[in-house]
């Protein structure tokens, strides 16, 4: 495309008339159009949830053996021969609970998976809600390693601080996880 002086002068006459007639239509008072505006207010707050009591059952534990893309699940039994394990978690406060101690296969792991039967809350107060785990269970991504002849111990941390329970009464924990080799006897 080649411009030439008359494109040029005629562009530039186009672009300064636009500035002339909006300056003017501004400067007369003339309101332009207006879209409907609304306010938003935006506020940041740290709201936990008061609860006495948060029960949990958990039906079924699994650990996810993820070697050589091969993935597994490995069922593990509970301690003491449960079918279940009922908790208050507030009630494990600066104390462990022994979910599982079995012999599993060597290899890594990248994950253990909780299948949650039930879930409940007492809040301050008194009232209480059944809770639901969307989709049924708790996954801990957790990498780790069971070595032959080593037992290898797995901390499973949720903090009642990190329990969030929505409006509909999903409950939404936050794990954490360590790992910790046994030390010898």
């Amino acid at each position: 495309m080649t411009w030439t002086r008359s494109t040029v002068y005629h562009s530039g006459i186009g672009v300064l008339a636009a500035v002339l007639i909006i300056s003017g239509i501004l400067m007369s008072g003339v309101p332009l159009p207006s879209a409907e505006i609304g306010t938003l207010i935006v506020l940041l707050t740290d709201a936990p949830v008061d609860l006495e009591h948060l029960n949990v059952t958990i039906d079924s534990l699994s650990v996810l053996n993820a070697a050589d893309g091969d993935e597994s699940w490995t069922s593990l039994p509970f301690s003491n021969g449960k079918e279940t394990v009922y908790f208050d978690l507030l009630a494990l406060q600066n104390v462990t609970m022994e979910l599982s101690a079995t012999e599993i296969p060597s290899g890594n792991y990248s994950k253990i998976r909780m299948t949650i039967q039930t879930a409940n809350a007492t809040f301050v107060g008194g009232e209480t809600a059944d809770l639901t785990v969307p989709p049924g269970r708790i996954d801990v991504i957790i990498r780790f390693e069971i070595n032959s002849d080593e037992a290898t111990l797995l901390l499973i941390d949720m903090e009642a601080d990190w329990v969030a329970i929505s409006a509909n009464n999903h409950l939404r924990p936050i794990l954490k996880a360590s790992v910790a080799q046994e030390p010898e006897t």
